[in-house]
This record gives C-alpha cells, structure tokens and sequence, in this order.
C-alpha cells in the first residue's frame, strides 16, 4: 500500500512540475508582444479494480497527469508606440509572414519595420504577406526615385499607402489576415511564431475588418494578455499540492521503513 502511494505521489509531482513550468512561462513572458497566456488541464489516472459499497468495482485512482495546455488567445491590452508599421488585431487573426525558404509562419506580433530590400519584415527579417499570399514591397531601391514616399502609413483594414512629396498617396498593398476554426491547433515555434497543427484546421485567408479576422490598430501593438494576479494565486496552489505530494512520498517512506523493522 505504501509502495502504490509513492508511485501515486510521484505521478502527483510530475504533474504539478509541468503545471508550475507552464505558470513560470507565462510570468516570464509577462511583457511579450502578442504573448497568449497558457493553461494546464488536469486528469486523473486509474489503474485495477476496487470494491464500491455496491455491486459494482470502480477503477483504482493512481494519481493525476496533465491531459494537455490550452491558450487563451483573448486579445492583450494596446500599446501605443506611434510607429506607423507598429500593428495591433483586434479580433482573432493573425499575421502571415515567411521566411527565406518560404515558410510560412503566423503571429500576433506585430512589430514590423522595411529592410534594406524594400519589404515590409518582423523583427527576425521574415517579410509581411499581403492578402494574395506575396511578401509587400513597400519600397523598391532599384528604381528611382528612392526613396519614392516621404511617409507612410496602414488604415484599419489593412491598406498599405505612401505618399509621396507632392501629397500624392498610392496604395501600395493591402495585408492578409489569416484565420483559424481552431486557434488552439496552433504550434508554438518560439519568436512569437505559430505554424499550424493538424488540429488548427485550413487557414483562413482573409482581410482585416472581414469574418473573424478584427481591425487593424496602426501605432500601437498588442500587449501579452496574462494575467499576473491570477499567475500568482495559480502559482501559490501549485506550489502548495507539489509539496503535499512530496509529504506523501515521506510518509510512505516511512511507513515502509516501519514494515521492514518489524520483518527485522
């Protein structure tokens, strides 16, 4: 009995470690551009038959695991920075940006800036795609004049425009909005990025203000949606249930070291 109500603590360990991992993620990122706040689901764990005071048997409870982590992709609060490539979604799109093999990726960041090439790129180089699928050029430093606007600038819908120096302004492009039916599907990839998993379902690809997608905020950016309040109170039950469990590991330790001096 003893023995079984170690390996049940363990199972309790293991799973409340993973839990105070997922809350230590989501203190640290606190402050992360577009960072969406995790939560863990708990299960139990059953193993053999036991008696019930009727006359069915019910399983035998061996501890608990964590079934799975889901993300709130509730929209963080807005940030203004007065950068006119500086974005926020208020809705449930996403950004698509690629990469320079031409890997797509999808974010809630958006931190942009023009590189040297002309294009409109995150904060790790990966250009902007417009609402067609193509990276935006915002500028082209093969032609002249260049640079051809003084100013630029993204309305709510997502229309890239420059103007130029007699006032004239040009819609250069408009950004894609990208959608899922199951947000969740979602895999983390680091940097603020998503690729989506088979559970995410077929990409959406969309316009800001279009279905589900949201508006576009030019000059502020989307601020993480944590909750620390909350982290803490989550962080303080962890805490307390890993070191019960860590108790009950004690005690069966010591209960079996009363059975073994007894057999001596």
């Amino acid at each position: 009995m003893s023995a079984n109500m170690m390996y049940t603590a363990i199972a309790g360990l293991n799973t409340f470690s993973e839990a105070l991992s997922v809350i230590s993620d989501n203190i640290a990122n606190a402050n992360t551009t577009g960072w969406k706040s995790n939560t863990v689901d708990f299960g139990d764990l059953v193993s053999g038959l036991i008696a019930t005071q009727n006359v069915n048997t019910t399983a035998q409870g061996v501890g608990s695991t964590v079934l799975g982590v889901r993300s709130d992709f509730g929209t963080g609060s807005e940030i203004q920075t007065g950068t006119w490539s500086d974005l926020m979604i208020q809705g449930n799109g996403f950004f698509c940006v690629q990469d320079t093999s031409g890997s797509k990726y999808y974010t809630r960041d958006g931190s942009f800036q023009i590189d040297t090439s002309g294009f409109l790129t995150d904060m790790h180089g990966n250009q902007v795609l417009d609402s067609a699928g193509n990276a935006i050029q915002v500028e082209d430093p093969t032609k002249t004049p260049y640079p051809k606007y003084s100013s630029y600038a993204i309305d709510k819908f997502g229309n890239v425009t420059g103007t130029d120096s007699t006032g004239a302004v040009t819609t250069i492009a408009q950004l894609g909005i990208t959608t899922f039916p199951n947000p969740n599907g979602l895999i983390r990839d680091g940097e603020n990025l998503y690729t989506p998993g088979s559970s995410a379902g077929s990409p959406i690809v969309g316009t800001a203000s279009s279905g589900q997608a949201g508006q576009l905020i030019s000059g502020a950016l989307e601020g993480s949606n944590v909750d620390l309040t909350q982290q803490m109170v989550n962080l303080i039950s962890y805490q307390a249930d890993y070191q019960a469990n860590s108790k009950s590991i004690e005690t069966g330790n010591t209960l079996l070291q009363t059975v073994v001096n007894l057999i001596r």
